[in-house]
């Protein structure tokens, strides 16, 4: 049988960057095939290219027989394309969203209905609610109707699940699953292993260039050491004396909606503290309480000894802060975003070029220093934003979701350096969707609904749920919230 998608020989060169090298491999008609690899290694310029996007320097591509270059026009027309960055408009409600892109493909919801009904229903009880307002595994769902709208032969996800808590990743993958017995064909990348072990096979891509195309099981036990690196360890040395962080009765309301519900735990300094919930459990929105960010509607809390309802500019000169969209500063240098952050955090001005070219060195930075920010892979500058929102030595330090969408190596060095913070006596405060990560943290807060239902540490979490690991406790308390949507 005829592969449905043949690529040949396809090279890319952005500049002094070799983004792709020789690359070549098929895809057969209804596969779902998989393509993993470290940050920077070329997958998504893989993906424009083969979406029509972007010209190849050298080799060429077919899909279904027709060419990616001179077809280009025809082949728009039978794929469906979902790129890292969900390509959906954030100010149109989810009808409105879903209609444009029908009339994109000069076609209509209603004509093609029964190819999304299955996920659209999902939606429809929000469909007048603007698309930038839903959970991020509500928009993923709703993009993923976008893409299926004309009902596409190939779909083209890039890392779709980025951001997306753990059981909404699983019902993602479980559509996935049903397209595929529709023979509709997928190709994906993801930087999930366990999303990974669902394909039929893999290609793993690194610096550019194919290193092997298997089975998963092949391929994840041949790269082991980057794609499956061995757990960290660490000597757990928290002051259980002292608290840095105690809250009663937390509440936050929008109109009659309650985002935080009366929530109350307190945090010691030097623990690293794990903040988990669905997407819409409202973590985000406590945790810009706990920064001093967002006023409380109701109840107390407490960060560094000051109050977050009176206090919030002592606060903020306690803390570093790390979001989930990074802060950085695209169009400087690396040394100037250090400079400039550690102005902001009110470094002394003799102290700024020691402090920045000690942690330079310390992340693996340094020959980088005259980089644009722009230019650097993501992990790089997830590092980076990290180590300049603690470049002033903060009490504490909270990072929401720090290592969305990048390969578990770099992951593993990102919690090292956390590692290294918490050594020098900075206290953790971390959300993430990971849930090896969650056996990184001392202790965990499981959030549902805006209510704490759990916590303890991950031993403990894992003996009282009977479970087998973290992400089978986040399977049993999770599955049973009511807010997706929000």
């Amino acid at each position: 049988m005829k592969p449905l998608i043949e690529v040949s020989h396809i090279s890319k060169r952005y500049q002094h960057i070799q983004a792709l090298e020789d690359v070549s491999f098929s895809v057969n008609q209804g596969e779902l095939f998989g393509i993993i690899g470290p940050d920077g290694s070329g997958k998504s310029t893989l993906f424009r290219i083969l979406t029509t996007l972007l010209l190849p320097d050298q080799g060429q591509a077919h899909l279904n027989g027709l060419d990616m270059i001179k077809d280009f026009r025809k082949i728009r027309k039978c794929i469906g394309y979902m790129p890292g960055k969900f390509s959906l408009y954030p100010d149109l409600s989810v009808e409105e969203n879903l209609d444009f892109f029908a009339t994109v493909f000069q076609t209509s919801i209603e004509r093609n209905y029964e190819q999304i009904k299955d996920i659209y229903s999902q939606l429809e009880p929000f469909r007048k609610r603007r698309a930038g307002a839903l959970s991020g595994g509500m928009k993923q769902k709703l993009a993923l109707c976008c893409a299926l709208i004309h009902q596409p032969i190939v779909l083209f996800l890039d890392e779709p699940t980025t951001g997306v808590d753990p059981v909404s990743r699983k019902e993602f993958w479980n559509i996935l699953h049903r397209l595929k017995s529709q023979h509709v064909t997928i190709l994906v990348s993801t930087p999930f292993m366990d999303e990974a072990r669902q394909c039929d096979r893999i290609a793993f891509i690194q610096e550019g260039r194919i290193k092997g195309i298997d089975t998963p099981d092949v391929i994840l036990q041949q790269f082991h050491d980057i794609l499956c690196p061995p757990a960290l360890q660490r000597n757990r040395r928290m002051d259980t004396e002292t608290t840095i962080i105690q809250v009663k009765d937390l509440v936050k309301q929008f109109g009659n909606f309650k985002a935080v519900d009366h929530i109350s735990f307190e945090v010691k300094r030097g623990e690293i503290f794990g903040f988990l919930g669905a997407n819409g459990a409202g973590k985000t929105t406590a945790m810009r309480m706990l920064c001093g960010l967002s006023k409380p509607t109701s109840g107390k809390a407490f960060v560094a000894g000051y109050d977050v309802n009176t206090q919030a500019e002592d606060v903020k000169k306690h803390i570093g802060y790390m979001s989930q969209k990074f802060s950085l500063y695209e169009d400087l240098k690396v040394w100037e975003n250090v400079r400039l952050f550690a102005g902001i955090y009110g470094v002394p001005a003799s102290e700024i070029p020691i402090r920045t070219d000690k942690m330079l060195q310390r992340i693996g930075l340094n020959n980088e220093r005259e980089t644009l920010v722009r230019e650097l892979p993501l992990g790089w500058k997830q590092r980076l934003a990290f180590s300049v929102s603690i470049i002033h030595e903060p009490e504490l330090v909270f990072l929401d979701e720090p290592t969305g969408g990048v390969d578990p190596a770099t992951r593993r060095q990102f919690w090292e350096l956390i590692y290294q913070a918490a050594e020098r006596g900075i206290t953790i405060f971390v959300t993430t969707h990971y849930m090896d990560e969650a056996e990184y943290c001392d202790r965990i807060s499981m959030m549902v609904n805006g209510k704490i239902k759990a916590i303890d540490t991950p031993e403990r979490l894992k003996q009282q749920y009977q479970a087998q690991n973290m992400d089978e406790v986040f399977q049993q308390l999770a599955r049973g919230a009511i807010r997706k949507s929000d």
